[in-house]
């Protein structure tokens, strides 16, 4: 989310005068070498928004203001991330629960609840050291029995 103190890149305690060299730096980036050309639409939009930007942050009433409402846009987000993490985690934890009660329905797999906990924790990382030296191992013992049986 890009915010108008990022537009003018200052920072949000910028002094009015961060915030004017700010605005003169980005009009001189945006205007200098184009000599008598005529600007392109795009160049005329970005110009546009940067002098809202300067405008609103120069004035200490819109200034407060525009605050105001970025806290409380920020505290909304924030309040969504955690909503969100909140119902991944009981999603993950009813997946979970669901996986574990539907084992026994699976005669294939005697050991699903260890199964699944163990290509977890491989997923997570804590056992890809202990299983890639393992895995080295068993592809050694394999290839041999398919090397003997095609010669």
């Amino acid at each position: 989310m890009k915010t108008l103190y990022d537009l003018l890149d200052v920072r949000r305690q910028a002094s009015h005068i961060e915030i004017e060299l700010g605005y003169r730096r980005h009009l001189n980036r945006h205007l200098i070498g184009l000599g008598r050309r005529p600007l392109s639409k795009r160049a005329q939009q970005k110009l546009q928004t940067i002098r809202h930007a300067y405008l609103v942050l120069s004035s200490p009433g819109r200034r407060q203001a525009y605050d105001l409402d970025l806290m409380q846009r920020e505290q909304r987000r924030n309040r969504m991330l955690d909503i969100g993490g909140a119902i991944l985690a009981v999603s993950s934890l009813v997946i979970g629960m669901g996986l574990i009660v539907a084992s026994p329905y699976f005669p294939d797999w005697p050991d699903f609840a260890e199964d699944f906990s163990r290509q977890f924790r491989y997923v997570v990382g804590a056992e890809k050291a202990a299983d890639s030296a393992s895995s080295t191992a068993s592809a050694s013992v394999l290839k041999k029995p398919v090397l003997a049986a095609a010669r």
